[in-house]
């Protein structure tokens, strides 16, 4: 058995990776779980290890998330956090919190008894899921609901079973609901019981897309089979063709190069006189490179198409990330897009910029957005989205909906819709 993950920068099951056969996936809307045992790093409960829940070992997970159907291809980490890439979708653990994205019939909330009993095996600490900081549960809605297994065939049932979990829980329909593009969210914790006014810099982004450009659709298709012939082994290293494709294509489609700086900030600093007395000293302009973000990236292509892919930063504390996945087949096609990334007017690249990137590289013809955001947080992103209308008019889309919430614990949601003219 490997050795715990917090041990290792790289994992890759590679056979699993190769053997892997998605000829019959289909559901692209991912189920999305974010739960927060703590308030941060810095707030762990004593006498649990320092890396908190990223010190759980590797077979752990991989024996939860075989409750919820899917398997671990692949895991890369930083400092900050560790970020595994699933047979569908994504995990990421940080050492307060984790998040786990899942698409396809999986069971994502199947795994909540075995993930609170590891956690307090694994942490030698009493802790019931009734006393976890907040919890994050949403989804779009499905193309194939009645594909769906467990409690996932309505969100009734999925909030049932969240509310015998988890404390103060509330529930949200946003959207059209006679529609078959709508957004569903449940929040819930203690939160409010401990510290209601605690800054998380917690803001979490997502463009949703449907009916993808066929041209931009087929970059995520490949020709490789699976088996032997994508397992590449040589006297010195192991491959496999999935996760060398994957790469090709993210840098083929220019994804590794969503958050490329943009910005510069000129600050005014006073010249020198050269007789030193003069009161009216001339000012010199300092243009100051922000900090560029730097990622670890991991992708997988699947076969006979799909496209999964965790991108982590190593450099900036923070924990974090973006990811994405990508369902091509016409009829269905679907891709997402998410990142917790700390859009603010002082960094790097705004939100309309990483937007207008995506866009162009999948050319959808609907999509939605949903920004979850701290309001004690920089708000200019919030700002930026909700006046998003009058810049994606140039590309072509009309703003069909905008829903905006003020959530418990100091949160707002703002859900956008937009179509093709």
């Amino acid at each position: 058995m490997v050795a715990p993950a917090y041990f290792q920068d790289t994992y890759v099951d590679h056979e699993l990776s190769a053997n892997l056969d998605s000829t019959f996936a289909f559901e692209g809307p991912e189920k999305l779980l974010e739960i927060w045992f703590w308030p941060s790093e810095t707030q762990l409960p004593k006498d649990i290890p320092a890396d908190g829940i990223r010190s759980i070992p590797l077979e752990s997970w991989v024996k939860l998330l075989d409750l919820v159907n899917c398997k671990i291809l692949s895991m890369k980490s930083s400092k900050f956090m560790d970020a595994y890439l699933l047979s569908e979708s994504s995990l990421f653990v940080f050492p307060h919190k984790l998040i786990l994205k899942t698409c396809g019939t999986t069971t994502t909330l199947a795994c909540l008894d075995e993930l609170f009993e590891t956690v307090r095996e694994k942490m030698n600490l009493l802790l019931s899921s009734k006393e976890i900081y907040k919890v994050f549960y949403s989804r779009r809605s499905f193309m194939f609901p009645d594909k769906q297994l467990s409690v996932h065939k309505d969100w009734k049932s999925e909030v049932s079973l969240l509310d015998k979990h988890f404390a103060h829980g509330k529930s949200y329909i946003v959207g059209n609901f006679n529609s078959d593009d709508h957004w569903y969210l449940y929040v819930g914790g203690y939160e409010d019981h401990v510290n209601p006014h605690i800054q998380a810099n917690d803001q979490t982004f997502e463009i949703l897309m449907t009916e993808l450009n066929p041209e931009c659709a087929h970059k995520f298709v490949t020709s490789r089979k699976p088996g032997v012939e994508s397992l590449i082994k040589d006297v010195v290293d192991e491959h496999d063709l999935g996760h060398d494709i994957g790469l090709e294509t993210m840098v083929e489609t220019s994804l590794d190069e969503v958050f490329e700086p943009t910005r510069n900030f000129t600050s005014h600093l006073p010249s020198p006189s050269l007789s030193g007395i003069s009161e009216c000293e001339e000012e010199i302009q300092v243009v100051k490179q922000p900090t560029k973000f730097e990622f670890i990236h991991d992708a997988f292509s699947f076969t006979p198409c799909g496209y999964s892919s965790n991108s982590i930063c190593s450099n900036v504390p923070g924990g974090y990330y973006y990811t994405l996945h990508i369902t091509p087949e016409s009829g269905w096609s679907y891709a997402s897009f998410e990142t917790n990334y700390p859009f603010s007017d002082k960094s790097p690249v705004d939100i309309m910029t990483v937007i207008t990137r995506i866009l162009n590289i999948f050319e959808p013809r609907k999509f939605s957005m949903t920004l979850i955001n701290d309001l004690l947080n920089d708000n200019s992103s919030l700002f930026m989205l909700k006046n998003s209308d009058l810049m994606l008019k140039d590309l072509g889309y009309k703003k069909q909906e905008r829903v905006l919430y003020d959530l418990k614990n100091e949160y707002s949601l703002l859900y956008l819709k937009f179509e093709k003219t």
